[in-house]
């Protein structure tokens, strides 16, 4: 019976009686929890990330820290899914995990590899059909040695991709037609069924998840190829595949990877700007010319609705975003996914958001405080300023520290002020919960943190970042030692005493 599991238990009676009766056996159900369990030992001094590949229409949190020590992780899950477990400092691993499963992992303070137990490590071999076209794939790439191996480093992975691939245009040009071989075997692939199994309801889970893999698999090596070749053919047949009707891509685990691909190479046409630190990609144009390319149904909802979200990543004015949040409310009325959209991106605090005198900070309850009503407020203590933000690792290694120091300095004329650069309220939320911080009443939200010139005439330009003002107001360092950072004491305690 599916999302249950049966428990046979006997009861035998014998006792003092003597062990001539049967048993009586009765059968328990308990309910399969939809949920996977992580039960974490971290003794490194830094996070580890554990990240689900989620669907286009899932709203659940795809990605989980786990800090230093002990920690378990209650995950809601509904299918199999790929999870990658990842840490600055060591490769990450893959694992793939169903629902009910524990997952332990062990990453010991001098270790070069996690330990892990629990969930599959791999999942049935490919077919010879899928071993076909990788070694048409293999054969038509090539390593180019001349550059290092590609290697991913952030505050919370490591990968090694190898080096780095591209295509043998002297082969494609001698072999052309093993070449359309296997363009034509990965079109196929996406294009792939389920086969239904006698006496069930379809594949296994697990064997669903493989094809899932390998369709995702073959959609990227199709965007490698597109993005070697420019061939037009191959774009309109790998976006007009069956991977692409509303059913499959709003369903599919890897569904928001296969539109955004959409998004860039059909709608706009494979253009975006990488003269910018980082490759800007226009959201705008994209919510623009998404109805030239799909009619009006759920996909177009929710193109829209992805558009608008990236136009915040991407950190385009509020006043413009607000503009294009107006114009999808006008059509689709949608005050779900307003009230979200709004929570999420702070659009509420439109004005504070976009004032440049001063500091504006919202606090847990929704309201909002200027950072110079804290001075006033606290004149006559020394005032410890802390800027951080959830995605910031530093920041977050940090904050068992910080903990320490506030409660060692309680009862002295010290106050801790917490200020987030969040853009993602949300996050800010949840983050101050884990480390707190969420009833402490001077943890804030920095609500114009982009465009205040306060903070450019500190030159805050990344985090964490510790500023100090002494009893009378005045900024006295504008750099301050963290939390971790054993001479902090000592400069707290100088502007305390020079307080008496």
């Amino acid at each position: 019976m599916k999302g249950i599991r049966k428990l046979s238990l006997a009861f035998i009676i014998c006792l003092s009686f003597g062990c001539k009766q049967k048993a009586v056996i009765e059968e328990v159900i308990i309910p399969e929890k939809n949920e996977v369990t992580f039960f974490v030992d971290n003794y490194s001094d830094s996070p580890i990330r554990i990240r689900f590949f989620r669907s286009i229409a899932d709203s659940l949190e795809a990605d989980y820290y786990a800090y230093q020590g002990k920690d378990t992780l209650y995950i809601p899950i509904y299918q199999p899914e790929v999870v990658l477990i990842s840490h600055k400092s060591i490769y990450s691993d893959t694992l793939y995990v169903a629902k009910g499963d524990s997952i332990r992992v062990l990453l010991p303070q001098s270790g070069e590899a996690f330990q892990l137990s629990g969930g599959k490590k791999s999942i049935s071999t490919s077919s010879s059909k899928q071993a076909y076209l990788d070694s048409l794939y293999r054969f038509y790439t090539i390593s180019n040695n001349k550059f290092k191996p590609i290697e991913i480093n952030s505050d919370f992975e490591k990968i090694n991709l190898g080096f780095p691939l591209t295509l043998n245009k002297d082969l494609l040009k001698t072999n052309p037609d093993a070449f359309n071989l296997l363009v034509e075997g990965l079109l196929d692939k996406l294009s792939e069924q389920r086969i239904e199994q006698e006496g069930t309801s379809g594949l296994s889970d697990l064997n669903e998840l493989k094809l899932d893999l390998e369709k995702r698999m073959a959609f990227y090596r199709l965007m490698s190829l597109l993005r070697w070749t420019k061939s037009q053919e191959i774009r309109s047949k790998a976006f007009s595949s069956d991977l692409f009707t509303s059913e499959f891509i709003i369903n599919s685990r890897f569904g928001m990877g296969y539109f955004q691909n959409f998004i860039i190479q059909v709608v706009l046409e494979g253009k975006t700007d990488r003269s910018r630190s980082m490759e800007y990609i226009n959201y705008k144009e994209a919510y623009d010319k998404l109805p030239n390319h799909m009619p009006e149904g759920e996909l177009l909802k929710l193109g829209r609705e992805t558009s608008l979200f990236k136009m915040v990543e991407y950190k385009e004015p509020y006043v413009e975003i607000s503009d294009y949040l107006n114009e999808y409310m006008m059509t689709y009325q949608d005050s779900t996914f307003l009230e979200e959209f709004t929570e999420q991106f702070l659009l509420g605090y439109e004005k504070q958001i976009n004032e440049k005198v001063g500091l504006n900070l919202l606090k847990a309850d929704g309201s909002v405080i200027r950072f110079q009503d804290i001075l006033i407020q606290h004149k006559g203590k020394v005032i410890y300023i802390d800027y951080w933000a959830s995605w910031c690792a530093p920041c977050i290694e940090a904050m068992p520290y910080a903990e320490a120091l506030r409660k060692e300095y309680a009862n002295e004329d010290i106050v801790f002020v917490y200020l987030s650069s969040d853009n993602d309220q949300s996050a800010w939320k949840k983050a101050a919960e884990k480390y707190g911080l969420s009833n402490y009443e001077n943890s804030f939200l920095s609500l114009n943190h982009s465009n205040s010139e306060f903070i450019k005439a500190l030159q805050i330009q990344s985090i964490p970042r510790y500023l100090i003002y002494d009893a009378n107001g005045r900024l006295v360092e504008k750099n301050a030692p963290g939390p971790k950072d054993p001479s902090i004491k000592e400069m707290l305690e100088k502007y305390i005493e020079a307080q008496d």
